[in-house]
């Protein structure tokens, strides 16, 4: 079973207005960030004029050397 936002208490998803006239920016918060929160994100928007899809991977590390300085390359202390 695929969870929506509103079924998971550590998510909520943020609309404002902007950057442009008639336009609506959005985003997603998640907190607390645990392990389980990894993955792939999509959004998927439809008005009178269209529809728009994208997409986003969040990647938990446990510490800051966890995270790569170049594509593929992980620090090692």
């Amino acid at each position: 079973m695929e969870l929506l936002p509103g079924d998971r208490e550590n998510l909520a998803i943020q609309t404002r207005g902007g950057p442009e006239k008639h336009e609506v920016t959005g985003w997603v918060l998640i907190s607390p960030l645990s392990k389980e929160d990894a993955g792939e994100y999509e959004c998927h928007a439809s008005n009178a004029k269209g529809e728009a899809t994208a997409s986003a991977k969040i990647h938990v590390v446990e510490t800051l050397h966890e995270i790569a300085l170049t594509k593929g390359t992980v620090v090692e202390h």
